[in-house]
């Protein structure tokens, strides 16, 4: 079986691509499960390796018409977060697993958005702090554990028109 990519560029260059498109097939061929759609969604997971990618149909991502899945997120899994042992690839922006948000901040500049740390009482659990910065057309998102080390790092594709 072959390996998939080790560092996060790679991957990020699949965003946007139909599922139809040579080096997704690729990716799905080398994931146990393969691609898996619900409606408008799919998912192709490759937890040894610490990544999941995920679809959406081209209004979502592309904001083309049509049913045909494409790249809409990549997430980079640190080491035990769901299991996983964690994405040992290069990171972007030369992140790296367990760095702490203010030197994070520090290195990356102004952040895009920002939320978790409080309390949900319908999930009945402190939601992970998390952060977004722009990555150019893309968008880096960097979720934080309890003890404030980044544990989830995911590239992900605007909504259309936002």
């Amino acid at each position: 079986m072959p390996k998939p990519a080790t560092d996060a560029e790679t991957f990020r260059c699949l965003l946007r691509r139909p599922v139809d498109d040579p080096a997704v097939q690729a990716l799905i061929r080398v994931a146990p499960e393969g691609l898996e759609r619900v409606d408008w969604t799919g998912v192709v997971r490759l937890q040894r390796h610490g990544v999941s990618v995920m679809f959406k149909t081209a209004p979502w991502v592309t904001g083309d018409e049509g049913e045909t899945l494409h790249v809409e997120a990549i997430h980079f899994y640190g080491p035990g977060h769901e299991g996983s042992p964690g994405f040992a690839g290069s990171l972007p922006a030369g992140l790296a697993f367990g760095a702490e948000e203010a030197a994070i901040r520090a290195a990356l500049g102004e952040i895009r958005n920002q939320g978790g740390g409080r309390f949900s009482r319908t999930l009945r659990r402190t939601l992970p702090r998390w952060i977004s910065f722009d990555l150019g057309p893309d968008i880096l998102h960097l979720q934080f554990n309890a003890t404030g080390g980044l544990e989830l790092v995911t590239i992900y594709v605007p909504l259309p028109g936002v």
